[in-house]
């Protein structure tokens, strides 16, 4: 018997345009951190996107916070890093449906991350509308935080929904080895082992953080809802795929004048492709 548990559509398929990145083109060049793949012992603290009945519909934003929150507990012994789905998801024209995960990639780039205690999920959030809005908090000081954030991150696409299953394993076997991959899963349905499954002709509604594959090739990930660690079906049939990888910004002093005016370019850039769409 299948036991399903609704959850509220909060991921929208993204438009993949030929100039986004693709894992494994060389346009992003990483370093291998993990050649097990396994980055279970890393994860930050569980994280709940429906707080009180108040669903966030967040989780494109916050499935790649908390993967860029492992690699920084893994890489650079940061510990537990909790970072604020509000800011980005504000910021990426979230909406009750949820959001574009490269809009959310595009906000974590430009807009930086900022603390979760700096834009709370806070008891005074009562609707949807309060999360996305700068209710409780000084929008300058919270803008200003995310702009000190001190590492440089870049994202390409591991695989799109109309690849084969084995290749977007094997594809994904060597993205782990980068990053915990964000994926995005149809919440939720589960078998009589408890596993959980995809249904035939169903598309992806929710974005989670890949931590592990198994040598049965069963994923594990990282969710948004309890139980936060789930075990999923043999090759389960994930719509999208993409992988973070971050360094440490150099201080502003030593940066050249060159890298300084690229910086103010790509700014300018953002800023009109954001109007543009």
């Amino acid at each position: 018997m299948k036991i399903y548990t609704p959850v509220k559509t909060n991921f929208i398929y993204p438009e993949i345009l030929p100039e986004h990145y693709r894992f494994g083109s060389g346009q992003i060049i990483g370093t291998p951190l993990r050649e097990d793949g396994d980055w279970r012992a890393y994860l930050p603290p569980e994280e709940a996107q429906n707080i009180r009945g108040i669903e966030s519909s967040a989780c494109y934003i916050e499935a790649q916070q908390h993967a860029i929150a492992t690699i920084e507990e893994e890489t650079y012994g940061e510990i537990d890093n909790n970072y604020s789905a509000r800011f980005n998801a504000l910021l990426s024209d979230g909406t009750e449906n949820g959001g574009d995960p490269i809009k959310g990639a595009d906000s974590i780039r430009h807009d930086g991350l900022v603390k979760d205690s700096s834009m709370p999920f806070a008891n005074e959030i009562q609707s949807w509308d309060d999360f996305h809005s700068w209710k409780g908090v000084n929008e300058k000081a919270v803008r200003a935080e995310g702009k000190k954030y001190n590492k440089s991150l870049a994202h390409d696409i591991v695989f799109e929904r109309e690849d084969f299953v084995d290749t977007k394993y094997k594809k994904l076997r060597q993205a782990l080895k980068f990053c915990p991959p964000p994926v995005s899963v149809t919440a939720w349905y589960q078998d009589d082992d408890g596993v959980y499954i995809k249904p035939e002709g169903s598309r992806d509604n929710h974005l989670v953080e890949l931590v592990y594959i198994d040598e049965d090739n069963h994923p594990y990930i990282r969710d948004t809802y309890p139980p936060y660690l789930k075990k999923l079906d043999s090759f389960y049939d994930f719509d999208f795929g993409m992988r973070w990888t971050i360094s440490k910004k150099k201080e502003q002093s030593e940066k050249s004048w060159f890298q300084n005016i690229l910086d103010f370019l790509n700014e300018i850039f953002y800023e009109y492709m954001k109007r543009r769409y």
